[in-house]
């Protein structure tokens, strides 16, 4: 989802916005008639973070080693790239209305959805602090930027969208059960939104694949974070020097690292539960899982294939996007959910 945070040593607040999870056409070479692939969705269906960027839409952020990318060259289609940094559920849904022509003859459609509409980019804005050294204890705020009370609110916001709530004095986020059942009435407001783009997306690509529509596969986010069991929790592995706070390690408290873990959870589960209502109607439908994701470590504030915040992340747009290393793990689990080529 692009957003872009570039980095700006002396405004805290355009060095933040770096840390944005911006979510952020294209043909590849293969047989004479090859089939279409329409890639939809935000930033991490574009591959922001992993420049120089595609031609195309000024932050957009469509990156050649992108998983639409990779997946597209692997098994030899034409690639319609049209995912974009920044992307909400109603903007991807708007790219489905200006590629209605390629989805019409698509034989493959992937997406990933609903991280802009939960701002990923607010929680880590209001949530982020810093820490001295990588075993301190006490997480510093940024004055006028992050701190308990912008956190609580933007958490409380991305919880509502999920049909959450957070328990007043334990801070934990609890998920009504209601929520997570097959009525569609007892949906949260976000699985609304999911399934209005996911019925849009079928009914556009119901002609494709000699008439049988093409395969729709929903790439679900990794999780972010690994479990945060300690008092702080670091997203970064070096300090970002800023005029607020010289040298200081990017961290959470490891109590809202927990909040932040279990609203990506729950988007995780919420979207899971979206498409499998579409399950009798379509079976052409699915969620693509990748379990062998490495999530940023809370102790070190590393991971092979998500970018932590850094200076050099803050300068390229990638904090919290996946690595080169990530778009691989997120293009095999793609292609393991597509039936063999022939």
């Amino acid at each position: 989802m692009k957003r872009s945070l570039a980095y700006r040593s002396a405004s805290l607040v355009a060095t933040l916005g770096l840390v944005a999870i911006t979510l952020a056409p294209g043909v590849r070479a293969g047989a004479a008639a090859p089939t279409i692939y329409v890639a939809l969705g935000d930033s991490y269906s574009s591959g922001a973070g992993l420049g120089p960027f595609l031609a195309g839409p000024a932050g957009c952020d469509r990156s050649p080693q992108s998983y639409p990318e990779l997946v597209g060259a692997a098994r030899r289609l034409r690639l319609d790239f049209v995912a974009c940094a920044g992307a909400t559920v109603r903007e991807i849904a708007a790219q489905v209305g200006a590629t209605r022509a390629a989805l019409e003859r698509a034989s493959l459609v992937t997406l990933t959805a609903g991280g802009n509409d939960l701002s990923f980019s607010n929680l880590l804005v209001s949530c982020l602090g810093g820490v001295a050294t990588t075993t301190a204890t006490t997480v510093q705020y940024f004055s006028n930027t992050s701190g308990p009370t912008p956190c609580a609110s933007a958490v409380a916001q991305a919880a509502s969208l999920l049909g959450a709530s957070v328990e007043a004095t334990s801070g934990v986020v609890l998920a009504r059960r209601a929520m997570l059942l097959a009525s569609d009435t007892l949906a949260s407001p976000l699985q609304h939104r999911l399934t209005g783009l996911l019925r849009s997306v079928l009914a556009a690509s119901g002609a494709g694949n000699a008439g049988a529509g093409a395969r729709v596969l929903v790439v679900n986010y990794p999780m972010l974070l690994s479990d945060a069991s300690t008092a702080t929790c670091l997203v970064g592995s070096s300090p970002v020097s800023l005029s607020t706070a010289p040298g200081f390690y990017p961290a959470l408290p490891g109590a809202t690292a927990r909040q932040l873990m279990a609203i990506n959870h729950l988007l995780r589960i919420e979207t899971s539960i979206v498409v499998a209502r579409f399950h009798r109607p379509s079976s052409r439908l699915s969620v693509v899982w990748t379990p062998s994701f490495a999530p940023l470590s809370c102790a070190t504030g590393i991971s092979v294939d998500l970018n932590g915040l850094s200076v050099a992340s803050l300068e390229s747009g990638g904090s919290f996007h996946p690595t080169a290393s990530g778009q691989v793990v997120l293009a095999n689990a793609v292609r393991a959910d597509v039936a063999p080529a022939r």
